[in-house]
């Protein structure tokens, strides 16, 4: 069946735990859970990367940030050859709307269509939305993506940066105090921003992918997110609805990755898939890949552009230069067989190979993973293309570099 009009919605920084209907939510949010019973909720999906720009590359691309390029929140050049879901959608017919409450994160990146600036008000937001939907030609169907930034910290401090307040606020070991601005924070993207929109449009003819981009993290060595790859900043929630399809588990009830939501798009609107890579179309049953590597394995990865531990520079003056040496690629790999206690969760799907003691036993446990991420890149046909030209001009880096900065990504 090919659905005429398709709707993503991407909650940045939004935790499984931290949302309508999944097991032992910490929010409430009636309104949203209502309009959204019927819908398929995933439970076990995982993130490819702890940073906004990986993730939404491998969302238009279908590949993880390996095999696109980019492996960190400050990358911008993607391999030479990569689709674009979008120019994709828009080839096919079909007119592509990118909304994002924080679109300068996205400066310098092709995702296949111009993102526009989306109002943070929840009022002004839905009109526009709104009025985006009521011009132009409609008969070729619609794709429209939201990015929604105001889950993603410093959930309302005042002074606006995510290594402010926030931060020193963990730093006093006040958890909780910032947890509930983040549920004050999720409740009101839900509530407020989404609710609405999915009560405004007609479910009947609208397929809709609601996703957390990644999760969130409150510990001293991650103030938020962007930093490791461990479970409470990769799980996040997938809620999927197809109309007239009875919304079934998408993935089959099995572990999925964000990496598939490129291979479901095609699937919904009738596209060829251009990827030749490693993800599923989670609505067609089974859970082959649709290129070769580890069967039922997916994985994550992040390059962190600061030391992860490290107390927080303002280097937003000019006067003062960041020297800080960049950390490390943090990876992992995660599937069903291993199951450890995490933070949060009654139960964890990985394990990531460089945190583990030294010593005989450690390597015997991280074995099968390191080669399971060697069978990722052995197989990939991506990771020896040349990356493509630099996109940003020295302006559109400069204003990267600073929004990255007050993020304290830099």
């Amino acid at each position: 069946m090919t659905i005429i009009d398709l709707l993503l919605i991407s909650i940045d920084s939004l935790r499984l735990d931290h949302t309508g209907r999944a097991t032992q939510s910490r929010v409430q949010t009636p309104r949203f859970d209502r309009i959204c019973e019927g819908f398929a909720l995933s439970e076990r999906c995982f993130s490819v990367s702890s940073a906004t720009r990986p993730v939404h590359t491998s969302l238009v691309t279908g590949l993880y940030p390996f095999e696109h390029g980019i492996q960190a929140q400050q990358d911008g050049r993607v391999r030479q050859g990569a689709p674009r879901l979008f120019r994709q959608c828009s080839d096919h017919g079909f007119d592509v709307g990118l909304f994002s409450e924080a679109a300068s994160i996205f400066t310098g990146l092709d995702l296949g269509a111009p993102v526009g600036s989306l109002a943070p008000d929840a009022r002004t937001g839905l009109e526009q939305v709104s009025r985006w939907m009521r011009q132009g030609d409609r008969s070729g169907g619609r794709c429209l993506l939201l990015h929604y930034w105001s889950a993603h910290t410093p959930y309302g401090a005042a002074d606006g940066m995510a290594q402010g307040e926030t931060a020193a606020l963990l730093r006093q070991g006040r958890v909780e105090e910032v947890r509930r601005r983040y549920v004050r924070a999720v409740e009101n993207v839900f509530e407020n921003k989404v609710a609405p929109l999915l009560e405004a449009i007609d479910l009947s003819r609208w397929a809709v992918l609601l996703f957390g981009d990644h999760g969130e993290s409150w510990t001293p060595d991650e103030f938020y997110h962007g930093t490791t790859v461990r479970n409470s900043v990769l799980r996040v929630p997938l809620y999927v609805h197809v109309p007239y399809s009875g919304n079934p588990q998408p993935g089959d009830g099995g572990v999925i990755s964000l990496v598939d939501l490129y291979a479901t798009v095609c699937g919904l609107l009738g596209m060829e898939r251009l990827d030749d890579g490693f993800g599923i179309d989670l609505l067609a049953g089974g859970m082959e890949s649709h290129g070769t590597g580890p069967h039922g394995i997916r994985m994550a990865e992040i390059r962190p552009g600061r030391d992860a531990g490290q107390d927080w520079v303002d280097t937003r003056a000019e006067q003062v230069p960041d020297t800080r040496p960049k950390a490390p690629l943090r990876w992992c790999v995660f599937d069903e067989r291993y199951r450890l206690h995490g933070e949060n969760e009654n139960w964890r799907l990985e394990t990531q190979w460089t945190e583990l003691p030294l010593g005989t036993d450690a390597k015997l446990l991280a074995a099968p993973y390191v080669t399971a991420r060697k069978a990722f890149r052995e197989h990939s046909k991506w990771v020896q293309r040349p990356l493509g030209e630099g996109p940003m001009s020295s302006v559109e880096e400069d204003l990267l570099r600073r929004r990255l900065q007050a993020l304290g990504y830099l």
